[in-house]
């Protein structure tokens, strides 16, 4: 299941990179589009944060026990 979610993160910061590309030709700061985006990219944030600290508790009880 870790393994699982690491490919998800890696996906989503592909994702979050090819929109950064995608923006730079386009003029978001008309029609309110920038405050959308900005708080998008802050929720995309969050969201992989939370993630990525919920890996420790995805991993199995094995592999915890060993890194103690």
């Amino acid at each position: 299941m870790s393994q699982e979610l690491t490919t998800a993160l890696e996906c989503l910061d592909k994702s979050m990179v090819q929109l950064r590309r995608a923006l730079r030709d386009i003029p978001y700061r008309s029609a309110g589009f920038r405050g959308d985006h900005t708080a998008f990219v802050k929720s995309v944030a969050a969201l992989r944060t939370s993630l990525s600290y919920s890996r420790s508790q995805l991993e199995p009880a094995s592999a915890r026990r060993r890194r103690k």
